[in-house]
């Protein structure tokens, strides 16, 4: 009977309102504060690791951090002596290799944080 899902106001069963938005709201604002939190750690975490990549040589480090910011580049003589053009060319590869690193690092980070929050296998 419809009226043993919804109450029906008699004493022959059905539950009060099975939507209890004041419990549904305390719910969701607990989740919400959870997921901000969790967030915040992982983009700290994030902003504190730093991916050093290099050029063949090993001439040219750039250091970024896991947000993809740049965070140092550092440059030996060798490359120096190679001319502008050549420095520029490792420097691009430096670049592109602390880039691919902190997107690897990040994207792990998101993969525990959606982990962590009962996300089931995201980015999959």
């Amino acid at each position: 009977q419809v009226k043993a899902l919804f109450g029906g106001g008699g004493k022959e069963g059905g539950g009060g309102n099975p939507f209890d938005m004041k419990n549904l709201m305390e719910s969701v604002k607990k989740a919400q504060t959870m997921v901000q939190a969790e967030t915040a750690r992982v983009q700290a975490e994030l902003a504190a690791t730093e991916f050093d990549g290099y050029d063949e040589d090993e001439t040219v480090r750039v250091v970024m951090t896991g947000n993809q910011e740049p965070k140092s580049v550092d440059i030996t003589q060798a490359a120096i002596d190679a001319g502008a053009e050549e420095l520029s060319e490792r420097l691009t590869v430096a670049m592109k290799d602390a880039h691919a690193k902190s997107v690897v690092g990040m994207k792990e980070k998101m993969q525990d944080l959606a982990k962590n929050l009962g996300i089931p296998n995201p980015g999959a």
